[in-house]
C-alpha cells in the first residue's frame, strides 16, 4: 500500500505495507519517495526519483522504479489534485482516496484517518495520537499535574477539536464565556411514569391539608408517592433514599402528623443543631396553629453571653411534636426517661448515613436499636441522599427500602482549572455576580455557597467579596448562634448573595442557593471523601426556587498536598459514587452501648444483651463485654441474671463518656483523696513533733520555717477538678493570627499551618531564629506563649500538651473572673496573638459545663459530697460567668 502527498513542487511517495488494519494506525514507511516532475505537452513526466531509506543516504533511482511501484501496489492519493490524477490514469495506475494526518508525516510517519478518529487543529485533521500528543506536551509545559490528562482528553472527545482544548489552557481563558467547555457533565432529570397524585386525595386530617396548601404542597411528589405505596401510611418501616431537596422530609410529616394529631409523638432526629433549630422554627410555624404543640430537645446554650440565641426550656413529655438532635433523645433513654416519650407514634431520623461516621456513629445505631426494643410499635423512617449499600442498611433496621434516584431539578458540574489565587478569587466574585443576576422562573435570584477549607479562609473570601460591593457572609461553628442564625434568615430572605462555609454546611443546614463553588477540595486537613463531596454538591439547586443547580470546581494547577495534586483528587470525586455505611462496634464502643442499654431499661437480663447483640457485627467476646462492666462496677447481676446499671455506671453513660474517661475521673478522686490522705497524716506529724528540744535554737527555726510550708502547702480542691475535665478535652480550635503568620511565612520563605497546636507550627514559633525575625510586638506575644504556657521540662517540648492545657486553663481563668467569650478571644488575641473564635470558645465552655455536670453525676455516685460542691460551683460560676 502506497500514500502519495502532494507538496509544492513534488510528490512524496510512502509506501506502508498491507492495508489490513491501516485505517486509524500509525505506520512508518520502508522509505521516503520523492518523485519530482516535468511539465511536458503529453503532461507530467518523471523527471526524478529519490527514495530516502532509514540511516541511509538519499538514493537517486530511474523513473520508471517509481511506475513500477505504483502499478504493483494500491495506491492512495492525499489530496485532490487534477494534473497528478491525469498522470496516474495515463500510467493505468489506479488510484483511490484517503485522509491522512499531517502531523505524523512530520516525525516520518503516516496515519490514516476518517471523521471519527480524527480532530480539527488549524484548519487541518490529525489523528487521535498527534492529538493526545500535543495535550500532553501542553500539560507539562504549563506544569499540570500528569492525571489532569484525563480530563482534557475527555473533552477532546467531545469537542472533536483540539483547538478547543487548548483553548482551555490558554491564560487568557474565559469559563464564563465558554461554559460549553468547562461543563463536565450534566444531570438531567427525566421523566418518570410515577404517576402524579394530589394530596387532597390522600386520608390525612383536613387541617393538615390546609397547612400543606398553604405551603404549595398540593402533588405529591415521586419519592413521597414511592413512599407512600411501600407502607408509609400503614406504619411500616422505611428507609427512604433520594437527592437532596427531592421531598424526603415531608415523608417523615405525612406519617407523623397525623398520628400527632392523636396523641401519639412526632420525633424529628438530626445531628446538627443548626438544623434542629431550624426544623423547630418550621415546625412552630407550620403546626401550632393546628393545635400541636412542638417541643425542642437540644443542648441548650449553657453558657450566658452577649450574643446568645435564646429558646423557651421545652417539655417533651406533654410535645406533639419533638425536634431534637441524636444526643439529647438519646440522653432521655440513658437516663431512664423513656416514659416521657410514651405513646410514641413515628421517630424521623434525618442524615442517617451518620451511621458511617467515626465518632456519632456507633451512638446512633445504638440509640436506633434502643428506641426500637424500647417502642417496637414505633414507626421508624430513615432519611439519606448518600448510601451507597440501602439495601444492607434497610435489613439492619427491619426497613422497607424507598430508592428514587432522580435529581427534582438538573445539575451542571463545572471544572475549571485556576493558576492563581489571585485568577481564583476574580472567578469567584464573576460566577457569584452572574449567578445573582439570574432569576429563575419562580423569581428567585439565584444564591451561592462556597466551600473552602479553613474558617480563616471563610473569612478572607467573605472580606474579599464585600469589598467587591457582593453581599457575602463566613458561615461557619466558630460563630455565635445568634450571628449563625441572623445568617440563615438572611440567606432565606435574599439579603445576602453568598454564603463562604467549611464542611459544616454539608450535612444539611438549609441554604436554598442554587450554585455551589468548591474553593478547594481539601477540608480542614484532609481531602474530601466521596460521601462529603456528594453532600456539598447536594446542595445545589432546589425545585421550589430554582430552575437548574450549578456546581464550580476550582482546582489549582500543581497544589499538592498530602502527596496528592488537587487536580487528581479532582478528577477521583467527579468520577466517584458514595461509600458504602459500614457500622462495626470495637471494644470500647461495645462497652458504652451495652451499658446504654442497660441503663435505658432497654435490657434487663444477661439472655436479653446476648438475643439483642446477635446480630449486630461485634469484634469481641460478648461475655467477655459483660464482665468487664461487671468488674469495673459499672453494672450489678444478681442471681436471676438480672442486670441493672450502679449509679456510677449510670453516671457514666448519662455524661456520654466512654468507660476510660469514666475509670480516669474515678481514679483521679482516688489520687486526691490520697494526697489530702498524706498531707493530713505529715500535718498530724508535724505538730506532734513540733520542736525538739535537743536542737539547738538555729535548727529549732529552721524547722519552724519547714513546718509552715508543709503546712501552707494545701491542695486546691477547685484547681484539681478543673484540671480533670480539662484533661477530658482541652481546647483545641486556635490559630496564630494573621499578621504573625504572614510575618513569618515571609521572612522564612515556607508556608506552614495557622493552626496553633499543628507540629509544623509549634516547631517554628518555639524557635529563637523565628521570634528575632518578627516585629518587636509579635516577639513579646511569642514569648509570652512560652513563658506562660511552655515552661515545662517534657521530653517532647513544645510538641507536648502543655501548651494546650495552658491556654484551656487561661479561658477557664478568664470565665471565672465574669469575661464573655467575645473578651476572652480579645485578650487572646491582644496577649498572645492568638487568634480564636467565640463560637468556639462557646462551645467549648459549654462541653466543659457538661463534663463538669459528669463529674458531679460520678462524685454523687460514690456520695464523694465535697467533690460535687466544687462542681456544681463551677458550673454555675462558668455558667454564668
Amino acid at each position: 500500500m502506497i500514500i502519495l502527498k502532494k507538496t509544492k513542487n513534488s510528490l512524496e511517495m510512502y509506501p506502508i505495507g498491507s492495508p489490513k488494519g491501516v485505517l486509524n494506525t500509525q505506520r512508518t514507511p520502508e522509505f521516503i519517495g520523492t518523485i519530482k516532475f516535468k511539465n511536458g505537452s503529453d503532461g507530467l513526466s518523471i523527471n526524478k526519483f529519490i527514495a530516502k531509506y532509514p540511516d541511509e543516504e538519499d538514493k537517486l533511482l530511474p523513473p520508471s522504479e517509481a511506475i513500477k511501484l505504483l502499478k504493483k501496489q494500491v495506491v492512495f492519493l492525499a489530496s485532490r489534485d487534477e494534473k497528478i490524477e491525469d498522470f496516474l490514469k495515463s500510467n493505468d495506475i489506479k488510484v483511490r482516496f484517503t485522509k491522512i494526518c499531517n502531523h505524523c508525516i512530520y516525525d516520518g510517519n503516516i496515519t490514516i484517518i476518517n471523521s471519527n478518529f480524527s480532530y480539527n487543529y488549524h484548519e487541518q485533521n490529525i489523528c487521535k495520537t498527534c492529538a493526545e500528543d500535543t495535550i500532553k506536551r501542553e500539560l507539562k509545559l504549563q506544569g499540570y499535574d500528569k492525571r489532569s490528562y484525563k480530563i482534557f482528553k475527555r473533552l477532546l472527545k467531545k469537542t472533536g477539536d483540539l483547538n478547543e482544548v487548548l483553548k482551555v489552557m490558554n491564560p487568557k481563558f474565559v469559563p464564563l464565556s465558554n461554559s460549553d467547555l468547562t461543563l463536565f457533565d450534566k444531570i438531567k432529570t427525566r421523566k418518570t411514569k410515577i404517576p402524579e397524585i394530589e394530596i387532597k386525595r390522600l386520608k390525612i386530617p383536613k387541617e393538615f391539608k390546609k397547612v400543606l396548601d398553604k405551603d404549595n404542597d398540593d402533588v405529591l411528589l415521586p419519592v413521597q408517592y414511592l413512599a407512600i405505596k411501600a407502607g408509609l401510611m400503614r406504619d411500616d418501616n422505611l428507609l427512604v433514599v433520594s437527592a437532596t431537596a427531592s421531598g424526603k422530609t415531608l415523608v417523615g410529616e405525612l406519617a407523623g402528623i397525623p398520628k400527632a394529631m392523636k396523641g401519639k409523638k412526632f420525633i424529628f432526629l438530626t445531628p446538627l443543631v443548626a438544623l434542629a433549630n431550624q426544623k423547630y422554627r418550621d415546625f412552630k410555624k407550620k403546626y401550632e396553629p393546628i393545635g400541636l404543640k412542638v417541643a425542642i430537645k437540644v443542648g441548650m446554650n449553657r453558657i450566658k453571653t452577649k450574643e446568645k440565641l435564646k429558646f423557651s426550656k421545652s417539655n417533651v413529655s406533654d410535645a406533639d411534636i419533638i425536634v431534637g438532635t441524636y444526643e439529647k433523645i438519646d440522653f432521655l433513654l440513658r437516663s431512664g426517661k423513656s416514659d416521657e416519650l410514651n405513646e410514641l407514634g413515628t421517630v424521623l431520623i434525618d442524615e442517617i448515613h451518620t451511621l458511617d461516621d467515626e465518632e456519632r456513629g456507633i451512638r446512633l445505631n445504638g440509640m436506633i436499636k434502643r428506641i426500637e426494643n424500647i417502642f417496637p410499635e414505633t414507626q421508624i423512617i430513615g432519611l439519606s441522599a448518600t448510601v451507597k449499600n440501602p439495601k444492607q442498611l434497610a435489613q439492619k433496621f427491619n426497613m422497607k427500602l424507598v430508592e428514587y434516584d432522580q435529581r427534582p431539578v438538573p445539575l451542571e458540574r463545572h471544572l475549571v482549572f485556576v493558576k492563581s489565587d489571585v485568577e481564583k478569587k476574580n472567578l469567584i466574585k464573576k460566577l457569584v455576580l452572574k449567578e445573582y443576576s439570574i432569576k429563575s422562573s419562580k423569581g428567585y435570584s439565584g444564591q451561592t455557597i462556597i466551600f473552602t477549607n479553613s474558617r480563616r479562609k471563610t473569612h478572607q473570601i467573605a472580606d474579599y467579596l464585600v469589598k467587591k460591593r457582593i453581599k457575602a457572609n463566613a458561615y461557619h461553628a466558630g460563630l455565635s448562634y445568634f450571628k449563625k442564625e441572623k445568617i440563615e434568615r438572611d440567606f432565606a430572605n435574599g439579603k445576602i448573595s453568598v454564603v463562604v462555609t467549611t464542611a459544616a454546611l454539608a450535612a444539611g443546614v438549609d441554604f436554598p442557593a442554587s450554585q455551589v463553588i468548591f474553593e478547594t477540595l481539601i477540608m480542614g486537613n484532609k481531602w474530601i471523601s466521596p460521601n462529603e463531596f456528594s453532600q456539598m454538591l447536594g446542595r445545589a439547586g432546589r425545585p421550589s426556587y430554582h430552575d437548574r443547580g450549578i456546581v464550580y470546581l476550582l482546582p489549582k494547577i500543581a497544589n499538592k498536598f498530602d502527596n496528592e495534586s488537587e487536580e487528581s483528587v479532582v478528577i477521583s470525586l467527579l468520577e466517584s459514587d458514595v461509600d458504602n455505611v459500614h457500622i462495626e462496634y470495637d471494644e470500647k464502643d461495645l462497652l458504652e452501648q451495652i451499658l446504654a442499654d442497660i441503663c435505658a431499661y432497654s435490657l434487663k437480663k444477661i439472655e436479653d444483651i446476648h438475643e439483642f447483640y446477635k446480630s449486630i457485627n461485634i469484634l469481641i467476646d460478648l461475655e467477655m463485654g459483660i464482665n468487664e462492666l461487671y468488674d469495673r462496677k459499672l453494672i450489678k447481676i444478681n442471681n436471676n441474671d438480672d442486670v441493672i446499671a450502679t449509679k456510677y455506671g449510670k453516671a457514666v453513660s448519662m455524661s456520654f463518656l466512654s468507660i476510660a474517661d469514666g475509670d480516669f475521673i474515678k481514679k483521679s478522686f482516688q489520687k486526691i483523696k490520697k494526697n489530702i490522705h498524706k498531707k493530713n497524716k505529715k500535718s498530724n506529724r508535724a505538730k506532734i513533733n513540733k520542736i525538739s528540744k535537743n536542737k539547738n535554737e538555729k535548727n529549732n527555726k529552721h524547722n519552724i520555717i519547714k513546718n509552715k510550708n508543709n503546712e501552707n502547702r494545701k491542695i486546691d480542691l477547685n484547681t484539681e477538678i478543673i484540671t480533670i475535665v480539662s484533661e477530658l478535652g482541652y481546647f483545641e480550635n486556635a490559630y496564630l493570627s494573621p499578621v504573625v503568620h504572614k510575618q513569618i511565612v515571609n521572612a522564612l520563605k515556607t508556608n506552614f499551618s495557622t493552626r496553633l497546636f499543628s507540629n509544623s507550627t509549634l516547631d517554628i514559633i518555639s524557635s529563637g531564629e523565628t521570634i528575632d525575625k518578627l516585629d518587636k510586638k509579635f516577639q513579646e506575644a511569642l514569648l509570652k506563649i512560652q513563658l506562660d504556657f511552655l515552661r515545662c521540662e517534657c521530653k517532647d517540648k513544645p510538641f507536648c500538651d502543655c501548651i494546650q492545657r495552658g491556654i484551656s486553663n487561661f479561658i477557664i481563668e478568664e470565665r471565672l473572673k465574669n469575661k464573655d467569650p467575645i473578651e476572652i478571644s480579645r485578650k487572646l488575641l491582644k496577649i498572645y496573638q492568638i487568634q480564636t473564635y467565640p463560637g468556639d470558645l462557646f462551645s467549648w465552655l459549654d462541653n466543659f459545663v457538661r463534663n463538669l455536670e459528669a463529674i458531679k453525676r460520678i462524685s454523687n455516685a460514690f456520695s464523694e459530697k465535697k467533690f460535687s460542691k466544687i462542681a456544681n460551683n463551677l458550673i454555675k460560676n462558668i455558667e454564668r460567668g
